[in-house]
């Protein structure tokens, strides 16, 4: 457990560039079976990065993305398997052999609705 939370601020220290002020355990009900929804194209959200909040769009890449799934309980999404991992640099795609993926031009034209 002790472990867990070093790991997520570490984490939390090389993406947003500010050291965690706290910590906190939480409590997650893991379904027994999701409702597949479809493969996870790109995902937007908003974070503080060097002191600036602002919008990521990660688009995956093939062999990269993720299944969205929902869960039977308000509030459960799920993104399920394949290749990325969290870093520094945010979302990270992997390929085959586990080797980051630099980033590939954007396929969609994505515009802020206010």
């Amino acid at each position: 457990m002790k472990g867990d939370i070093q790991r997520a601020a570490r984490l939390f220290k090389d993406f947003r560039e500010i050291p965690a002020r706290r910590a906190k355990r939480v409590s997650i009900d893991l379904p027994k079976a999701l409702a597949p929804m479809g493969p996870c194209e790109f995902i937007g959200y908003m974070t503080t990065h060097r002191g600036k909040v602002k919008l990521y769009i990660h688009e995956f890449a093939p062999g990269s993305r993720p299944l969205l799934a929902a869960g039977s309980k308000p509030g459960q999404l799920f993104l399920v398997g394949n290749r990325f991992k969290v870093t520094a640099r945010g979302i990270t795609d992997l390929d085959a052999r586990g080797r980051e993926i630099e980033e590939a031009p954007s396929r969609y034209r994505v515009e802020r609705i206010r």
